[in-house]
């Protein structure tokens, strides 16, 4: 077995890569098998493992619309759910979501709600997050119906 010779003075990553400064900065990361949607922000030079997948740099107001309903429920429209209900949210399906864009002022109250995870606070978000994508009330109640 042949071993590849690296500049890494640590083993962790065997290849040289362009992006390893992303892992010392502000990161939405998320479990690879969930049985709803699960993201997270990991702080500053805090460290991840394969197969936790990461988003940088890291918005308050993007992780509320992964974490919403609506961004869940589409996202599970490109994989396939496993048994128990779990299902892989891969970066390939993650990507494809589509995020309206909106100005700082406007991505501020989505940052207010997500400081404070209260069940209450999701369900503005959910509203919100509707809004965003002007969800009909059918197609809302479709999406409360069908969510885990």
């Amino acid at each position: 077995m042949r071993e590849k010779k690296t500049n890494n003075a640590w083993f962790e990553t065997q290849d040289s890569i362009s992006y390893w400064e992303d892992f010392s900065q502000q990161k939405i990361v998320w479990g690879n098998l969930n049985l709803t949607a699960s993201y997270s922000l990991a702080g500053n030079d805090i460290f991840v493992n394969a197969p936790c997948p990461m988003i940088v740099p890291a918005s308050k107001y993007l992780l509320a619309i992964l974490n919403s309903k609506a961004a869940d429920y589409y996202i599970r429209r490109l994989g396939v759910t496993r048994n128990g209900g779990y299902f892989e949210y891969k970066p390939m399906f993650i990507e494809k979501l589509p995020v309206p864009e909106l100005s700082v002022e406007q991505q501020q109250l989505f940052a207010i709600l997500t400081d404070d995870p209260t069940q209450e606070n999701q369900n503005v978000i959910d509203k919100m997050v509707y809004d965003l994508y002007s969800l009909s009330l059918e197609e809302i109640a479709f999406i409360e119906g069908t969510s885990s």
